[in-house]
């Protein structure tokens, strides 16, 4: 998404928000997150929402909220570590390092998460999330047979 003339966004502060939404999420601190993002934003991961919910793509503020609320439910961000930081002409992009601990059954999630985003009028407009998309989806199958045999066992 490129910056119409009517909307002026700075290469400098599209980098700042882009960099400001990495640095709260990396902090832990949920509400200053979602103050990067536009009432409408666009949220969009390459994970099939249907078997893996928590990962799933949201449109709007509220939706973007109750997903990523519905991540920090079933993990623990043991980390969420930037590695890379790019800024283009009309967005920017990243590469994280995340450890998730699944709350339920203990188990690692040791992930690399590329994020780009787009800003318009001084927030994030549009976020893409992707990930190694059978690799997360495998990662669920395996939690959810964990937990089904935990509950067979009288564990859960």
């Amino acid at each position: 998404m490129r910056q119409g003339a009517a909307d002026p966004v700075s290469l400098e502060e599209q980098r700042a928000v882009f960099a400001r939404a990495h640095r709260a999420w990396e902090a832990g601190d949920f509400d200053a997150f979602l103050a990067c993002l536009t009432d409408d934003i666009t949220y969009i991961v390459n994970v099939d929402g249907i078997s893996v919910p928590y990962a799933m793509s949201a449109v709007g503020k509220t939706d973007v909220q109750d997903r990523l609320q519905l991540l920090l439910d079933t993990f623990d961000v043991t980390t969420f570590a930037l590695e890379r930081m790019v800024h283009g002409e009309d967005h920017s992009r990243s590469l994280v390092h995340g450890v998730y601990r699944h709350k339920q059954t203990g188990e690692v999630l040791d992930i690399k998460v590329r994020f780009h985003g787009w800003v318009e009028n001084g927030l994030l407009k549009r976020i893409e999330e992707i990930h190694d998309a059978r690799f997360i989806e495998a990662y669920e199958r395996f939690v959810f047979h964990m937990m089904q045999a935990a509950q067979a066992h009288g564990g859960g």
